[in-house]
């Protein structure tokens, strides 16, 4: 019988740079004292694209997540930290912004697959703790101290603020004009992008010695009549290197009191040039995962059981967490992709990508 665990050390490490899964990474360091030595992130390739996992409600204080190229649940993580808080995934960074449900409570970091957390500053305006709505980092707090957090949250109007590793209190940004609440928020090519629930567009600067907010202008064709509907919500992608719009249309289910289901999307590729939107109708072998405060993308042909040209969203209306599915962009037709439901209007399952 083989001694697996007297294997040499660098043949293991040979084995360890070979897995380019994280869920597989970890496993591999759970196997014994010699394989756990072999695991380390210095092993890992940081770079290795990582498929979406699908985080479920909590339970207690684990919280599971599904993988759709397994099709199970992949990993059960043991995090009080998330217990009873709203998670925030951050933009292909691994990493969740989380706050309590009941405001001025403490906020902060945490990487779900490192247990790693970071505490940031309470957030206080005119002596009443703001609520947040959104947060973005510029990159993962993992491999850089030299990142930024933004966010936006909402008090009697809606408000953006920013925060770097050493700062003591957030940063406000004042405004010169006063914006719709702010529904997705994205990192792209050095700069801090919005998309309000009216489909406003607008970019936030914090690099410069007065951070700002300028609105995006956008030339909206007079047949996009979406913009004025109440069941739409809208989401920022990095798609190619392009910078993409995605709509997403509801409407309510007969079966349900006010709960609201997903029936199409539209695509259009922004050019912050030129000022106007393209509409997309195909996507190529890339898919689209979208969530709440996560929307990100992947190359279909690296893994196995996702689909091309396809979106996979969660439920982000706030309704009962049932509508979840994965949209064929080319057809119109949704599909189930998750056998259960979540059943959890407050904490609905979001996406996270693992990181180290």
């Amino acid at each position: 019988m083989a001694d697996w665990a007297g294997l040499n050390n660098d043949l293991l490490v040979e084995i360890a740079k070979r897995v380019k899964v994280i869920e597989d990474f970890i496993v591999f360091g759970c196997v014994c004292n010699s394989w756990r030595k072999a695991s380390t992130k210095d092993n890992f390739d940081v770079l290795s694209p990582q498929l979406p996992l699908l985080m479920l409600p909590q339970k207690d204080d684990y919280r599971e997540f599904y993988s759709i190229s397994k099709g199970k649940i992949s990993r059960r993580l043991y995090l009080p930290e998330a217990k009873g808080r709203e998670c925030f995934p951050s933009h292909q960074m691994g990493w969740f912004f989380t706050q309590s449900l009941d405001v001025g409570e403490e906020v902060r970091l945490l990487n779900p697959f490192s247990a790693t957390k970071i505490q940031l500053p309470t957030l206080i305006e005119d002596l009443e703790y703001p609520y947040i709505i959104n947060a973005i980092l510029s990159a993962n707090p993992s491999f850089i101290s030299d990142y930024v957090l933004v966010i936006s949250y909402h008090t009697y109007v809606e408000q953006f603020a920013f925060w770097r590793p050493g700062d003591i209190n957030w940063t406000q940004i004042n405004l010169t004009r006063t914006y719709g609440g702010v529904y997705n928020m994205i990192y792209y090519k050095g700069q801090f992008y919005f998309v309000t629930w009216t489909a406003e567009l607008g970019i936030i600067d914090v690099q410069g010695p007065e951070p700002r907010v300028d609105s995006l202008k956008i030339n909206l064709n007079d047949d996009k009549k979406f913009f004025c509907q109440n069941s739409t919500h809208f989401y920022l992608v990095e798609v190619n290197d392009a910078l993409l719009l995605v709509v997403r249309f509801g409407r309510s289910r007969s079966n349900a009191y006010g709960a609201r289901h997903t029936f199409k999307y539209e695509v259009y590729e922004i050019d912050v040039v030129k000022g106007n939107l393209k509409e997309i109708n195909n996507l190529g072998d890339s898919t689209i995962f979208l969530g709440f405060n996560a929307s990100t993308c992947i190359n279909s042909t690296i893994f196995t059981g996702v689909k091309p040209n396809h979106i996979y969203f969660t439920d982000d209306w706030c309704d009962d967490g049932e509508d979840i599915g994965c949209y064929n962009l080319e057809n119109g037709n949704i599909e189930s992709f998750y056998p259960g439901l979540s059943l959890n209007y407050i904490f609905s399952p979001t996406w996270v990508i693992p990181s180290l």
